[in-house]
């Protein structure tokens, strides 16, 4: 291994078993029961002087946000020679593609459609066949999420974590306020894009794989691949 590898990330990584999956999938079918229509009645009609601040948490969600974060990360990383700062530019974008992913995938899966197109009908699933607008999962949750755990495990300060966090809400809110989503939506969205954020920068591992971790020496980079062993 390069001298300069041993700037890659060390940390003790929590590995994910069967019954976590299966003890999340509860408490989202628990929220669709008992949670999400009530919450759409109390949030419905929406008052219209909170409109502004829907718009603005919006766009949140824009992939701009999430190209320019990294880049600039990654650039200043890699022109700073902070392998740590680069490597949070890598995993911003790579979280975003895999939140993504899982995202289109759920939504292919279950096919759930939006409480603005179906009102009162909280249980209207189509399974396998989802299209890009199904509600379930949220994906402006997923990738908000994504950034928000990406660069709060990174910055590690609990100001900066609630403030990112906060702003992950806000989004959230936002999509129930304009009556697209369910609770239950973003509910799931927020933890696709944690799991997402988490398994990216190895504070999680799944079969032991953790993800490859960036290197430089000042003239070289590149990258290490690592087995939570």
């Amino acid at each position: 291994m390069a001298p300069g590898a041993a700037h890659a990330q060390q940390t003790e990584a929590f590995n994910l078993d069967w019954w976590h999956p299966v003890a999340a999938g509860g408490a989202v079918a628990a929220t669709i029961l008992f949670i999400d229509e009530p919450v759409r009645d109390w949030m419905q009609p929406a008052p219209g002087s909170l409109d502004g601040l829907s718009d603005f948490a919006a766009r949140f969600k824009d992939g701009p946000v999430y190209w320019y974060t990294a880049a600039s990360l990654a650039g200043i990383g890699l022109a700073a020679s902070e392998p740590k700062v680069a490597a949070t530019g890598v995993h911003v974008i790579t979280a975003y593609g895999m939140a993504g992913w899982m995202n289109i995938s759920l939504k292919w899966a279950f096919g759930r459609t939006r409480p603005s197109q179906t009102p009162g009908d909280v249980n209207e699933f189509d399974f396998f066949d989802g299209g890009d607008n199904a509600a379930f999962p949220s994906g402006s949750a997923a990738v908000v999420f994504s950034l928000a755990t990406t660069l709060a495990d990174a910055v590690d300060r609990t100001p900066v974590s609630i403030a990112l966090f906060a702003g992950a809400g806000l989004n959230s809110w936002a999509r129930l306020h304009t009556n697209r989503h369910w609770v239950s939506d973003v509910a799931l969205g927020a933890l696709v894009g944690i799991t997402a954020a988490k398994l990216v920068n190895g504070e999680w591992t799944l079969f032991g794989l953790r993800p490859p971790a960036l290197w430089t020496d000042g003239r070289r980079s590149g990258m290490v691949m690592r087995l939570g062993i």
